[in-house]
């Protein structure tokens, strides 16, 4: 039997932001993609839910998680710990943006 996992992240713009996604920002929404992967613990549970995650990029780099959203909280605490070890360049044009993240993970056979 084949398991085919799936995460599939979408990208939300918020609030205030400039709307023109530059090479950095690119870079930064492949980066989060490839960081964010479906966990081991959700595929022996089966887990399927989306997690909403409003976060900020500080100055020095590092990911801000300001608020979350899942009827799963194990995968909502999941997300934030793997965002949180993304670190950025201080020359980012990210540096200081806001983003909101919808990440989908479903579980399919």
């Amino acid at each position: 039997m084949k398991i085919k996992i799936l995460a599939l992240v979408v990208i939300l713009l918020a609030g205030s932001l400039v709307t023109k996604a530059g090479n950095d920002e690119l870079s930064f929404k492949q980066t989060v993609i490839t960081k964010i992967q479906y966990p081991e613990f959700a595929k022996e549970q089966k887990l399927e839910a989306d997690v909403w995650v409003s976060f900020t990029v500080t100055e020095n780099g590092e990911i801000t998680v300001n608020q979350t959203n899942s009827i799963e909280p194990d995968l909502m605490d999941y997300v934030k710990a793997e965002l949180k070890k993304i670190k950025v360049n201080s020359d980012n044009e990210v540096i200081g943006k806001t983003f909101v993240y919808r990440f989908t993970f479903k579980y399919q056979e």
